[in-house]
């Protein structure tokens, strides 16, 4: 079970099923439409169209996949949209409608993956960020109740970029939280561990001068130390604390099953199991941020989480940050998370 964008021409996208955004009668449109009935053989599939007949608004019917079964596409999924008048008229329950439909009929046809063009985006002219807030949505519904890789196919960046003010409000906190700082004409000695200017001092004989610097450090009265089993003590101290402990701990404080938090972080049940059962293996990075993500931890906890594994934010990574602006901002939908980061070019968590 996974989630994952894709840039790509969804005619040329493998997988089991790819939902087409159809006609509610037996015509071929614009955009995605015509592309699907070009690649899939406009004659066959308009005339297994023509036997189905229409389709109302928000439902979704199948037929074969045809000329893109090249591609392994077994079937080709037609949802029917509305146009965008105001909001005021029902559009947004008819997209739901649509991508409960389409994603419905692949579970039920044993589909392990289905691919999605972001619908009603095109020449229905939905707003791009309301479309793709219901995406959004009902994929990360769909996906906590189904094993199914689900792509969201967008043909640029444009087509399902986030919006400007969102945008800007990640550039800023990037901008005001990057550990970095720019080489002056003057050199200046750092201690960055505690962020100290030790000195300030012209290029020419710069380590002659920096060697010139003396410490005189200070000892105080020196202790004796007992000998101790230092296999003993890491023992105790990992039987008492370590990550699995905490995670467990904190998804019975949220009294949700194990399954709840695994899919929310597009964690599958076998991988889970691993994590939990072998106390002494600790997941990569990304793995322990999509779980903190999944249990909706408020920044202390989360960063608390993080330390249980070993791991903190790093200032000088962007994906880091980006991480910790959406836990202030309480945004932690995967999805939306993965969205993001794909739009300031970092990996997702589910990399295409």
């Amino acid at each position: 079970m996974a989630f994952k964008i894709l840039r790509n021409d969804i005619t040329k996208v493998r997988a089991d099923a790819v939902v087409n955004t159809a006609n509610p009668i037996p015509v071929i449109g614009r955009g995605t439409d015509s592309s699907i009935y070009e690649a899939a053989g406009r004659e066959q599939l308009l005339e297994a169209r023509r036997k189905i007949g229409v389709i109302e608004r928000g439902q979704s019917i199948w037929t074969p996949a045809f000329n893109l079964k090249k591609h392994s596409v077994k079937y080709i999924i037609h949802t029917s949209g509305v146009f965008y008048r105001d909001g005021n008229h029902g559009e947004k329950e008819i997209l739901r409608s649509c991508y409960q439909t389409s994603l419905n009929i692949a579970a039920e046809l044993n589909c392990k993956s289905v691919a999605i063009p972001l619908l009603a985006s095109g020449n229905y002219r939905f707003p791009k960020d309301l479309a793709l807030q219901i995406a959004v949505e009902e994929i990360s519904r769909f996906l906590l109740e189904h094993e199914v890789d689900v792509f969201l196919v967008v043909y640029d960046a444009e087509s399902y970029k986030i919006s400007e003010k969102l945008f800007d409000d990640v550039e800023d906190f990037l901008f005001d939280n990057h550990d970095g700082y720019e080489v002056e004409e003057e050199h200046i000695l750092y201690n960055r561990s505690f962020d100290t200017v030790i000195g300030s001092l012209p290029s020419e004989g710069l380590f002659e001068s920096a060697r010139s610097v003396q410490f005189e450090p200070s000892f105080s009265e020196e202790k004796k130390i007992a000998p101790i089993d230092v296999d003993a003590f890491i023992k105790s101290s990992k039987d008492k604390l370590n990550f699995q402990n905490t995670l467990m701990q904190l998804i019975a404080e949220r009294k949700v099953d194990n399954s709840v938090i695994y899919k929310k972080a597009c964690i599958d049940k076998k991988f889970f199991s691993k994590i939990i059962s072998n106390k002494d293996y600790v997941p990569k990075k990304h793995t322990v941020m999509a779980l903190g993500l999944a249990l909706e931890l408020p920044l202390e906890e989360y960063e608390k989480f993080l330390a249980s594994a070993g791991y903190a934010f790093m200032p000088s990574s962007k994906f880091d940050l980006i991480i910790k602006y959406c836990v202030m901002n309480n945004i932690y939908n995967l999805i939306n998370v993965d969205v993001i980061l794909d739009d300031h070019g970092e990996e997702c968590f589910a990399p295409s």
